[in-house]
């Protein structure tokens, strides 16, 4: 009986409650009653799948064969940095506020690897259709209605008509949407899957989603979406460029129709003139009404400068912030707005360089699955799209660090190679 118990908490319970916990993260302090913010499903889940984890170990030990290798090495040498860094911060309270969300999240992506040999990717696929669904439809609903959830911060930006769901503001929502837009086509064009429902789902949801996401008005985003769609379609199979160049004739014929019978009521020349404005904005280094280049530029500089006054060892976990404070009259921003710029700031240059050597590695070890596995090359593609535009839309959001959507690709990745290595230590 006790043997019973122990294999159905590690193959099936584990895995069950790891899958709530990955379905409530895309949707964040939402799920919670507004005065207990602190206190929702996401964070509910995971103290659960940690005890749950807890108990396993108890029961069936460490199983750390298949758990020895450079990911593991990396993530744990990361986030032992990072509580390093405490000696030398100048505000502990914001190194342990980051280096709860750091450890947590390491802890989310070493579960994903370490239990991969019970998770399914059909069932993790599914999970991220359904959410990308439910997000397209508040976010249309905040277009249309123009009222938000409680958790969004769109109104205190007096902004009208400009969706975020269920995120804090509409820039995590359109990192959110390019990210995981690889993840729909790969619904869509996956021939193993006979379901028609599901890939006519996917197929709508991918087209439904670039509206909205022209609505955030987040350019880094714009070309983050660029350069999925561009290395996904460069790493598809010719089976699967002539699937994606069909839904795409589709969509163009559609489009074609609204825009000849005038049907879009003058909506397609407002959205070209949005673009427009955008684009031409990327250019705007204007110093007398401080764009948004501008800021940007000063927070590298500063950013920069106070690595350099720290060794280059970074200036502590949490703490990139506090010292922006002290040039806030120049920068206006206290966040870098530059997820990598963030690592390297506060982590130093060690950890950076050991951060962009484990992604390649992934993007490396991910291309091989796309050769060898075809049960999983789709997978790998839609990992490698979206961590490659990972590289531009990461400058859109200010807290990266907090965002589950985000770790959560990485996640999968180690999930993916995991589920096809073939001896120790390979990925």
């Amino acid at each position: 009986m006790e043997n019973v118990f122990r294999v159905k908490l590690k193959q099936q319970v584990i895995p069950a409650i790891l899958y709530l916990t990955f379905l409530s993260g895309f949707f964040g302090s939402t799920l919670a009653y507004p005065k207990l913010s602190y206190l929702f499903a996401y964070r509910i889940f995971l103290a659960f799948l940690f005890f749950l984890i807890f108990i396993d170990l108890m029961l069936n030990g460490i199983e750390l064969k298949s758990f020895l290798n450079f990911s593991t090495f990396f993530l744990i040498g990361w986030c032992a940095y990072s509580l390093l860094s405490f000696l030398w911060a100048q505000d502990v309270k914001s190194a342990a506020r980051d280096q709860v969300f750091l450890t947590i999240n390491i802890f989310v992506i070493l579960i994903f690897m370490y239990y991969s040999k019970y998770l399914r990717w059909d069932v993790f696929e599914n999970i991220m259709l359904i959410s990308f669904i439910i997000h397209l439809a508040v976010g249309y609903l905040e277009v249309v209605t123009d009222k938000h959830l409680w958790t969004s911060k769109v109104p205190l930006y007096n902004l009208h008509r400009t969706p975020s769901t269920f995120f804090a503001n509409p820039n995590d929502f359109a990192t959110y949407l390019v990210l995981y837009l690889p993840f729909i086509f790969t619904v869509a064009i996956n021939k193993s899957d006979n379901n028609f429902f599901k890939k006519w789902a996917a197929f709508l949801g991918a087209v439904l989603a670039i509206p909205l996401l022209i609505l955030t008005t987040s350019r880094a985003n714009y070309i983050g979406f660029l350069i999925a769609l561009f290395v996904y379609f460069l790493l598809a199979s010719k089976d699967q460029k002539k699937s994606l160049l069909q839904y795409g004739a589709i969509f163009l014929v559609f489009l074609v129709f609204i825009i000849g019978f005038r049907l879009d009521f003058g909506a397609f020349n407002k959205v070209v003139e949005m673009i427009k404005i955008q684009i031409s904005s990327l250019t705007d280094f204007s110093q007398t009404s401080l764009s948004s280049n501008v800021r940007r530029e000063l927070l590298v500089v500063y950013g920069l400068s106070f690595l350099y006054d720290y060794l280059f060892f970074g200036v502590g976990s949490g703490n990139s912030r506090v010292l922006m404070e002290k040039v806030k009259q120049y920068t206006v921003n206290v966040e870098l707005h530059n997820w990598f710029l963030d690592v390297l700031v506060s982590y130093g240059a060690v950890v950076f360089i050991l951060y962009l050597v484990w992604i390649f590695y992934l993007l490396y070890n991910l291309f091989k699955i796309r050769e060898k596995s075809s049960t999983l090359s789709l997978s790998a593609i839609s990992l490698m799209s979206s961590i490659s535009a990972f590289f531009i839309s990461s400058v859109s959001s200010s807290k990266m660090i907090e965002m589950r959507v985000m770790w959560f690709v990485f996640a999968l990745s180690l999930f993916v190679l995991a589920k096809t290595k073939e001896k120790k230590g390979e990925y």
